[in-house]
């Protein structure tokens, strides 16, 4: 069974629905269900107040165009990415803005996660700590600011004991490999308190996580 939780801060504050953080559950139109998690980060001073409407819009275009997982996170991350830029051309320059994010598509027990800068996420098996940042060079610059882009994706195979946490790139720098990894090893109903502890301190922070049992 795959258990899913999630936290996120906004201002200072612990909320229920942050721009951050979403999950996009198959709406029940296909034989083989599919699901959406994504943390945004927001890449440009200004770009907060567009990461809400990003994260809908990325989770509406998944279900709708999807005919495989790589190709629904692509072509949702395309018109994110379009959106952001049509703004941006439209504003002077120091009103640009861009985003930065990390999602998963999970369908039974397997998953894809893309990312693209700035982006982080960690997985956790046979009590090994691996962190996934974007590593491809059309990854590493965020959503809206420069013409071309391609995520960097990686397959994932959701066994017994496997842990996925997306996070927000400051919140992955305030919690030590060791300290993560010992949340992560905890049931997942306790891991993400686990590291909540650590997101208190900051004013914008939000964590997914997936665990399969």
């Amino acid at each position: 069974m795959l258990w899913v939780g999630q936290f996120g801060i906004a201002d200072g504050e612990a909320r229920e629905e942050t721009p951050w953080v979403g999950a996009f559950p198959d709406p029940g139109r296909t034989e083989e269900p599919s699901d959406l998690y994504l943390i945004v980060e927001p890449a440009l001073p200004g770009s907060e107040e567009f990461c809400a409407e990003m994260k809908e819009a990325i989770g509406a275009v998944f279900h709708k165009n999807r005919v495989s997982l790589t190709g629904g996170i692509l072509g949702a991350l395309r018109s994110a990415h379009e959106n952001l830029r049509d703004w941006n051309r439209r504003s002077m320059k120091d009103s640009r803005v861009a985003a930065g994010v990390s999602c998963v598509a999970v369908q039974g027990r397997a998953g894809y996660l893309a990312q693209v800068g700035p982006a982080a996420a960690v997985i956790y098996r046979d009590g090994a700590l691996e962190l996934r940042r974007p590593a491809l060079p059309d990854a590493l610059e965020p959503l809206g600011l420069f013409e071309e882009f391609w995520p960097d994706f990686s397959r994932l195979e959701l066994a017994a004991g496997f842990r996925l946490l997306l996070l927000t790139p400051a919140l992955l720098e305030t919690v030590p490999a060791a300290e993560l990894a010992a949340a992560l090893a905890l049931p997942p109903e306790d891991a993400l308190p686990a590291v909540y502890k650590r997101a208190r301190a900051l004013p914008n922070c939000a964590a997914l996580l997936l665990a399969q049992d």
